[in-house]
This record gives structure tokens, sequence and C-alpha cells, in this order.
């Protein structure tokens, strides 16, 4: 593909990027303390080399009242100074054309209490759903306290060597607090109407302006807050035709962290937020980033080419592949390692307050302790089993050189990753079998499909080690008439191999049990292709076309034993799968123990220790666990000739991330 837009220099005002690749601010985790760290530099130099032309950096709180979370990057002393210019340093080293830039963070009635020792302030006392937490209204003193404190910290990143500082003024932070009418209810000068509102963020962005006189000053804002009674993306175009007169740039992104519509989950189509970017560039004379699911340099170029922005924000995609660009630019689309909007590293430990890492990247967050080693001796390497543990061992030890061979009972790899990709919204994970398949090409890995491996074919292959990923078996639940013909694993529905029926039982609702109860109630619903079709042509009513899509067309039940749904599930992720259960009707009981299975009917005990049976029960599914296929594993380790290691669900049940992860440092340790 030819790239006639994505790799030509941006200008924004006197600081011109190389490319039109930005890496938002995006939580790390990494600062100790407020102070850039060693991991923190690690993970930027990388990105540096990999050819982002703009990297910005935190969010980096401004003052105490801002602070969102323990390891977040400070900039509100200049004790911070020293190390942020030993960033700005070894970022520049590892590549001396890239741009930095420094997010300006306030959480303002976001932050949290027992983060910040205090009670947050924000313009009015609403109630906020994110910090749980009643703020403190702003008096007139806090304002010019918190403005000055965005000017000072500004001139702090000035003095660090950074191009340009980044407003946060997005996902309901202290700027967004101001200009919305659903959390800004005071009656001075600083709300009421819109000019009123609009009060706060032009001061601060004028004080700053005192400070740092030409610097760049950009403004991330969301194009919709996606929350009731807030700015729309109307409201949003006029809001920033006036601050746009005072900026630099706007990076645009989607809504706050209390919207009720997914932003960046896998199921948010790629690109669909574009038309915030295209939304507010139509009103202002500056240049514009897009943000949101634009995942790949294809798609980047053309949102470009669409005329919708200056630049594509990649945050994500850039701790799966650092070197997306460089990849990109120089043809090799199918070497890149893609984002799979999975959240599992990035937000869902950013949310337990853990560092970042990534289910395609093992080395993100730990980028010094990952580096490939040299191989002593080249060695011949079987693995068992085409897993995303498996997968990613081959990978590494064969870029490592030694010689490898994958060997699989299936006639395709992927192992489990052919499972979780069928739900609807869980297709990406396509994208990982897809790369690890130009891998195997790529680096000349010799492919076995449909090849059951013994212990007769272990000798005579004779390796010189074993990397065993042959996955792991369902565990079978002791229930009375588990048994019974239509009865089925749950995987076994996903791949084909059971029927679907008009009125279901799942026994089981961890993640595989929530995944699949979507899947059967819409099993059978209008496709997006068939509704854009009927629709256009007007077949159908756009009402009636939208229920028999998004409507639940069959009756499904989830018996979980546990207190809570989606156990295994992330935080960024669990609330839209349970939020689309209750949108198809899915009937959700905790608390329950199932004690029999009949011919039609299924029997169980309530939380409140009462019987219940449902009836009219077509088909039956257990999701209750799996336990690692060991059996070979053990026949081979009883030989006590050959090195061998289990990755996956082998070793113990994983999710993919923690399979990729031990596939990484098993194919680095051969």
């Amino acid at each position: 593909m030819k790239f006639f837009k994505l790799f030509n220099p941006l200008k924004i005002k006197s600081m011109e990027i190389s490319n039109r690749i930005v890496m938002p601010a995006m939580h790390l985790n990494l600062a100790n303390n407020g102070f850039i760290t060693k991991k923190l530099i690690d993970f930027y130099v990388e990105r540096a080399k990999g050819g982002a032309g703009l990297i910005i950096i935190g969010g980096c709180y401004v003052d105490i009242y801002g602070k969102g979370l323990p390891s977040m990057i400070a900039v509100d002393d200049d004790k911070y100074i020293p190390k942020l210019t030993e960033f700005t340093q070894e970022v520049r080293k590892a590549r001396e054309d890239v741009k930095i830039c420094c997010q300006l963070y306030h959480g303002g009635a976001y932050a949290f209490p027992q983060i910040i020792g205090k009670t947050p302030i924000a313009p009015s006392a609403v109630y906020s759903k994110f910090s749980k937490t009643t703020p403190r209204e702003m008096t007139l003193e806090d304002i010019k306290r918190e403005q000055q404190a965005f000017a000072d910290a500004a001139l702090r990143a000035k003095k660090a060597g950074f191009n340009a500082v980044e407003i946060c003024a997005n996902a309901g932070y202290l700027m967004d607090q101001f200009l919305s009418p659903k959390t800004n209810k005071r009656t001075d000068k600083y709300g009421g109407d819109l000019e009123n509102r609009l009060r706060f963020p032009i001061e601060t962005i004028e004080l700053m302006r005192a400070k740092v006189d030409e610097f760049i000053i950009g403004y991330r804002i969301s194009g919709d807050d996606f929350v009731p009674n807030s700015n729309t993306y109307k409201e949003k175009a006029i809001i920033a035709k006036y601050l746009g007169e005072y900026l630099d740039y706007f990076n645009v992104t989607g809504g706050w962290h209390e919207t009720k519509t997914p932003q960046l989950t896998m199921d948010v189509p790629p690109g669909c937020y574009t038309y915030l970017a295209e939304n507010i560039k139509k009103n202002v004379s500056i240049p514009i980033f897009s943000s949101n699911r634009i995942n790949t340099p294809e798609l980047a170029e053309e949102v470009l080419q669409a005329g919708k922005a200056d630049a594509i924000c990649m945050g994500r995609p850039l701790i799966a592949d650092p070197y997306l660009p460089t990849k990109a630019k120089n043809g090799e689309l199918q070497a890149i390692m893609n984002c799979v909007a999975c959240n599992q590293g990035c937000f869902d430990n950013v949310f337990r307050m853990m560092p970042i890492t990534c289910l395609r990247n093992a080395r993100a967050g730990k980028e010094a302790r990952t580096e490939l080693k040299p191989i002593k001796e080249k060695k011949k390497v079987m693995v068992i089993g085409s897993g995303p543990g498996g997968l990613e061992a081959a990978r590494i030890t064969a870029t490592r050189g030694h010689e490898v061979h994958i060997f699989e009972k299936d006639d395709k790899i992927g192992g489990l990753l052919n499972i979780i990709l069928k739900p609807q919204g869980r297709h990406e994970f396509q994208k990982m079998i897809d790369n690890y398949n130009y891998w195997i090409h790529k680096l000349g890995i010799h492919l076995h499909l449909e090849t059951e491996v013994t212990v007769e074919l272990v000798k005579q292959f004779n390796p010189d080690f074993i990397v065993y990923a042959a996955g792991a078996n369902p565990i079978k639940p002791p229930i009375k008439g588990i048994d019974k013909p239509h009865v089925f694993w749950a995987n076994d529905v996903l791949n084909g191999d059971a029927p679907v029926g008009k009125n279901s039982v799942i026994i089981g609702g961890g993640a595989t049990g929530i995944e699949l109860a979507i899947y059967l109630a819409k099993y059978g619903s209008l496709s997006e292709q068939a509704f854009s079709f009927l629709t256009f042509y007007k077949a159908l009513e756009i009402d009636v076309a939208l229920k028999m899509m998004h409507g639940g067309r069959n009756k499904v039940t989830v018996l979980e034993q546990l207190p809570k749904l989606g156990s295994a599930l992330g935080r960024t992720t669990k609330w839209v799968l349970l939020d689309k259960c209750d949108a198809l009707g899915v009937k959700m009981l905790t608390n329950v123990k199932v004690t029999e299975i009949g011919d039609n009917f299924v029997n169980y005990i309530d939380a409140q220790g009462t019987e219940q049976q449902i009836n009219d029960v077509d088909y039956v599914y257990y999701a209750t666990g799996v336990k690692p296929n060991e059996e070979l594993a053990n026949q081979i380790r009883s030989l006590g000739k050959y090195p061998i290691k289990s990755v996956g669900d082998a070793r113990n049940p994983q999710t993919v991330m923690e399979a990729v992860d031990i596939g990484y440092k098993v194919g680095n340790s051969i």
C-alpha cells in the first residue's frame, strides 16, 4: 500500500513533526512518587526508535488536587525538572527528530480522596460516579491557584526540554467539568451560560501563554461527552471554535469515563469516532488529531485522505508494536503486531494500579530486561500445540536462531484463539492468527498440521528442547444429567460442534459463559450488512430492522455459583458485556447451585435456598473451567531425556496475555 499523507511532515506553528503518527498520553503506572523512572524512559525510547512523529507523555499532574493515581508523573514542583530533562534527552538520543509533548493533567472531581489525602475540588459540589465522592466547590482562590499551577507546570515542561504541552481537558476531567452544565452549577462569572463556563479554560491558557510565550500549547478535547445532560458533539464544535483562538492544536477523543457508550473496547468499530475530529476540524483553523480505535496504518491513511484530521493518535497500537510507523513506512504491514483492543494489559492494569503491559507485546513496560538473548548453540526445538503461548514461544525461539518445528493436531494454528474470536465483537483476535502465520513463513518455522504427537513421535523426532503447549481439557461438573446428549461444553457451540436452540441454559458465568450467552441470544439476528442493504433500499423500516439486528432472539439463562459474574473479565470490558446481556434479555443468576439436568429442564437452588426449575430447555452448555492437558507431558518427562517446559493452559489455566508472556520468556530462555 502507498501512503500519501501519513508520512508527510506536519507543521504545528513553529514545530514540525516528521510524520502524522502521534502517540497520545497514556497512564503507564511506571512513575515513582511523581518522578520519571528508568522503566518509563525505556518504554518511550523504544517508541521513539520505532518512528512515531510526536510522543505525548502523561497525564502529568499540575497540583496535588489534580493527582489521579499514585504512580502518575508530576510537574507540580521544580524538583521534578532534572528527571524530566533526563527523559527528553534520552528520548531524543534514541531519535533526534522525534518531538515530545508533556500533557498537563488535573482530575478535579475525578481525584480520589484516599490518593490526594483531602477532599477533591471541582467547579461545583456535584457527586462524581467515577471517584464515588462529592467534591468541594472551588473558591475564587482555588480557581486562581489551579490556573497558576497549569502555567507553572507549562514552564517546567519547557525548561525540561519538551517541545510542547497539552492540556488534558477530555474524559470528564477538570476542564470538562467547568465546561459541562452537568457538573458546573456555579452562579458566578465561572458558571451559567457558555461564555462564563469557557472563562476558566480561556484564562488558564492565557496565563500559560504569559509564562511560555510562543511555546506550543495543545488541548485534548472530548468530541462528545456521551453523558446525559452534558455537552454533545454539537456544543463541542462551538466550544472548540472559541478555544481554538488561543491554542495551537486540538487532540480530539471520545467521551467521559462515566459514559455508557463504549469508547475503546474491541466491539467498537475501528474509526467510528473519527467524525468527532472532523466535526471540530470544520470549525477551527489549527491542526486536528483524531483518536480512538484507529489501530492500523491503512485506516490512519484513510482518515487523513478523507480530510477528517491532520494527524492520527495511536496509543495501544504503539504499545503492541513500537515499530509500527517504521514497518508501515517500509511497506512491512504484515510484520506489524496488531493491537486487538483487548485492554487487558493497558487499561485493565491501570485500573488495577499495576504497570502497563500488553497481550501482543510481552516486552511492553519492561523493555530493558526482555531483550532477546543471543543463542550459545543452535537447537532443534519441538513446539507441541499452536495456541498463543506455543506460537509466541516458537516466534521468539526462531527469531533468536533456533530450528523450530510446530506440531498441531488440527488443520490450522491458533488453538483457543479460533474459539475466542467467534462471538460478535471479538473478531480482532483473528489478527493474532494472521500475524503468527506471517511469522511462521517469515522465520522459516516448520509447521506440521494435522499431526497428533505421541511419545513415539517425540522419540523419532528427537528434539533438543520441547515447548509443551497442548492446551487444556474442560472440567465437567458433577451434576446429575451432565452426560445427557443435549448437554455440551461451551466451546463446542463456538466451534460449530454443538447445536443452538431457542431456550438455552449456561452453567458458569465467567468470561466464557458471558460471551457465550451473548452469542446464543443474538444467534440468527439480522447482520449489519443485511441491515445496511435493506434500509438503504427501504425494504424494511429502520426501527424494525434495528430491533431485528440488536434484539435478543433466543432465551438464555446463565447460572453462576459465585456472587458475581464475569470473574475473569477486565474492568474495561466486563461492564460492556454485562450491559449487552441485559439489553438482549439474558437472565443472569448468581449464588445458585445446579442440582439436576433433565431431558427438557434444569433444576437449581437459588440464592435464597429455594429449589427452582427452568422448563422447555433445548440445550445446556457448561462453562465451568478447564484443567491442563498434562498426560503427554508427563509421559515425555518420564523418559528423562528431553528438556521440556509447558506454556499456556498446558501449564495452568491462563488468559491469552499470560500465555503470550510465558511463551516469550520460555522462547527467550532456550
